[in-house]
């Protein structure tokens, strides 16, 4: 499969949810965990009977102490090496995108609009923003005091204190009739800043937030990831939809789509450099000098029957692939062979 590369602001005050409960939860990560489940002691599975099963993961965050990775039910998973371990959350929210916040620790969002941030080792979550019924699908920094993160009904915050507090932003010349699902942000600088969405939605900022513009409405599908690395990137969506962003000398955006010879959904971007990995249905794709083609994966993974939510390049080259049952595919590099994470099977107590 060959693809060329080619209304108003406002503070909003979050609110911390109460404590209650907990429960007992087990959590198996890796793709050993769905061939090898029937096989996993009795004994681990008695002591959490009410989590039989890994949970998806969606978001993927590299380059601090730890990797973290993050997904349904609360599920969050770290390594500091090859292997990947249970931690807990203290939420069942769905944990959509985590990212590493520069300067220490890891943010994450979630479906019920909050926004959790963790130590240098990802462990020890707490929410620290709350937006009451609103999907929040991404989020991003800049720097230790800049973020952005986004979701339903066009909803923009950022930060400007490293996630003490969140100001309320839009898309403003947007022309639709119902705002757009955001569900993905590139942070590029402190100044710059790309969200893609719902109906094919591309808008941007270059003034620090202050205002938000329309690149692109209406023409293609519903986009669900972005990443850009210097003045140059992808956004991908459903029906196999690739749109190829290259920064303009006065500031704007270029927009240009790209053949996938698909129409599965992409669901996740990343770009570092000169290398790019996209994930979604049945697929994982490495960007070449031909453009992107399927990466290299071990023959003990078969594509044909999973997807995978989440994408991550390193600093120093790593990639790794998150998605359903608790895969993690981790490679030295996106043009090496990517292998299933050895499993992790956990069990903590997870507050609610």
């Amino acid at each position: 499969m060959a693809m060329p590369f080619g209304a108003g602001k406002g503070e909003i005050a979050g609110r911390m949810p109460a404590d209650g409960a907990s429960r007992r939860q087990a959590l198996a990560l890796g793709a050993g965990a769905l061939l090898a489940m029937p096989l996993m002691p009795r004994l681990a599975l008695a002591a959490a009977p009410e989590r039989l099963y890994p949970d998806p993961l969606f978001g993927i965050a590299l380059d601090g102490a730890a990797s973290v990775a993050t997904g349904y039910h609360g599920a969050v998973a770290v390594s500091s090496g090859a292997s990947w371990t249970a931690v807990g959350s203290g939420t069942r929210d769905l944990l959509r995108r985590v990212t590493r916040r520069p300067g220490g620790g890891y943010v994450a969002v979630s479906h019920r609009g909050r926004i959790l941030e963790s130590n240098a080792e990802g462990r020890d979550w707490r929410v620290i923003f709350e937006v009451p019924g609103v999907y929040l699908r991404a989020v991003a920094f800049a720097s230790a005091a800049v973020g952005w993160a986004v979701g339903h009904n066009g909803l923009i915050l950022m930060t400007r204190d490293g996630g003490k507090t969140w100001t309320e932003s839009e898309i403003e010349d947007y022309a639709g009739r119902d705002k757009p699902r955001l569900s993905g942000i590139a942070a590029l600088d402190e100044s710059r800043a790309v969200v893609v969405g719902e109906f094919g939605v591309v808008g941007h900022t270059a003034n620090g937030g202050k205002t938000w513009n329309v690149v692109t409405e209406q023409v293609y599908p519903t986009l669900l990831d972005v990443s850009i690395s210097g003045d140059r990137g992808y956004a991908v969506g459903l029906n196999g939809t690739l749109l190829a962003l290259s920064q303009k000398p006065g500031g704007g955006w270029a927009v240009e789509p790209q053949p996938t010879n698909t129409q599965a959904h992409m669901l996740a971007v990343a770009v570092r450099g000169s290398a790019a990995l996209i994930a979604g249905n049945g697929m994982l794709l490495s960007l070449g000098r031909s453009g992107f083609q399927p990466a290299s994966i071990s023959p003990q993974v078969d594509l044909n029957y999973l997807w995978l939510g989440g994408v991550a390049l390193g600093d120093d080259g790593r990639a790794v692939a998150v998605g359903q049952g608790g895969l993690i595919l981790a490679a030295a590099t996106a043009a090496d062979t990517f292998q299933p994470a050895p499993i992790a099977l956990a069990t903590q107590e997870v507050a609610q």
